[in-house]
């Protein structure tokens, strides 16, 4: 199937394609061929001003073409890539967000083959994409996208039970599936902002101008305006590269986070923890602000909180264990807020239950982490902040419509300033 209808609350649908060879884009042979006839056949047969005329609107028609392929991604999936049915062909995929959730992307499909558990023999295959930092796996029994689950919606039974992992190898296993605890995107350079301002379909059109305006005798008013135009789209630029910078210092905390691993307590980084870790959570016992590295539910003892950094309240709330819940009863994270500590909170003051079995020895509240990464509370905040800041492009059909009237008097300026 070349379309995938997820329905998921960030994708609504995937369609499977294929990059064409650089010399099989729509973009290229097409081209190619009417340089060649421009070539073969309108030079001989007229003369040099009629023949650079034709020239310059092949010129023109393949720098809109190459344009088009910027600004839109169903015009550069059509030039770049061709659609295909079964997944194994397809190298890349046309993600299409839900409703209200931005534009559509062209990402990377990847097909990585593991080497089975002992348990099975053979090779297993992996079939994934990766979208706004989120990852969604092919499930070839449903055979449909869906997004990596967390251990969120379990039983509490499950959770009062949780023991971390045994081994190594689960642990291996875990950290190739979640990854790290980390809120890792790349840094832009300001060459890079700076290129997708001044293609802008805007942009595009005011420089058009300009060089019809030199046409003209306003070259000097035309200089000057184009000097103001790269000087504002510099400094917004500037700007965004400023915002991008200030966002990468938010972090998950580096602190040190005793864990349940392998029937111990270890000492880990707390950029290391997985979901389904069995952790020791409190306060600094120097008194220092320490941050909760992730999401986790509190198994043992209470704890209050500050979770001002999500809400912008500055009430402290009360978080208390699950001894209370009945261990049929499913965990919900909207309804059970009252039980789980969520990343980027602060711990004010915790009270360790020396009733449990499972005892921190640094007198912790015993918590079982939930999600990490941009998977968890601050970093679905995290996530809305940073596509937002990206560029805002004029790929709905107004903005096309408006630059395609706009195009049509320019034209017939163009027309009249070289008939005069």
């Amino acid at each position: 199937m070349a379309r995938f209808e997820v329905n998921g609350k960030s994708v609504e649908g995937v369609d499977l394609l294929r990059r064409r060879h650089w010399t099989a884009r729509l973009d290229f042979w097409p081209f190619l061929a009417l340089y060649a006839l421009w070539l073969l056949l309108a030079v001989p047969a007229l003369d040099f001003t009629d023949a650079l005329v034709i020239l310059g609107v092949l010129s023109a028609s393949h720098i809109l073409a190459f344009l088009f392929t910027a600004w839109s991604v169903d015009f550069r999936a059509f030039v770049g890539h061709s659609k295909v049915k079964d997944i194994h062909a397809a190298n890349a995929c046309k993600v299409i967000p839900a409703k209200f959730l931005g534009s559509k992307e062209i990402v990377p499909l990847h097909i990585q083959k593991t080497v089975a558990s002992s348990s099975t023999s053979g090779e297993t295959e992996e079939i994934y994409f990766d979208f706004r930092k989120q990852r969604f796996f092919y499930s070839a029994e449903k055979d449909n996208f869906f997004k990596l689950r967390y251990p969120t919606k379990d039983l509490f039974g499950h959770y009062i039970k949780g023991t971390g992992y045994g081994t190594e190898a689960k642990i291996n296993t875990a950290m190739d599936k979640w990854g790290r605890n980390i809120f890792e995107y790349p840094q832009p350079t300001f060459q890079k902002l700076m290129k997708e301002q001044c293609m802008e379909p805007f942009f595009v059109f005011q420089v058009f101008c300009v060089g019809l305006w030199c046409l003209d005798e306003y070259w000097y008013y035309s200089l000057f305006t184009l000097f103001m135009l790269f000087l504002f789209e510099s400094t917004m630029a500037k700007n965004r590269l400023k915002t991008l910078t200030e966002l990468r210092r938010v972090k998950v905390d580096n602190q040190i986070v005793l864990t349940y691993r392998c029937g111990k307590w270890v000492k880990i980084s707390g950029t290391e923890l997985l979901p389904g870790d069995i952790v020791s959570i409190g306060r600094s016992p120097s008194g220092e602000d320490r941050s909760v590295p992730a999401d986790m539910l509190l198994l043992a003892g209470s704890a209050i909180v500050n979770e001002a950094i999500l809400t912008g309240e500055s009430t402290p709330q009360w978080k208390v264990s699950v001894a209370g819940r009945g261990p049929d009863e499913m965990l919900s994270i909207k309804r059970d807020k009252n039980h789980i500590l969520f990343g980027g909170t602060k711990i004010l003051q915790h009270t360790p239950d020396k009733s449990v079995n499972l005892r921190a020895p640094d007198g912790g509240c015993v918590a079982f982490v939930l999600r990490t990464g941009f998977e968890t509370s601050q970093g679905k905040l995290m996530r809305t902040i940073l596509f937002s800041t990206e560029r805002v492009t004029a790929n709905s059909k107004e903005s096309g419509l408006f630059i395609l009237f706009l195009l049509f008097f320019a034209i017939i300026a163009s027309g009249y300033v070289l008939m005069k």
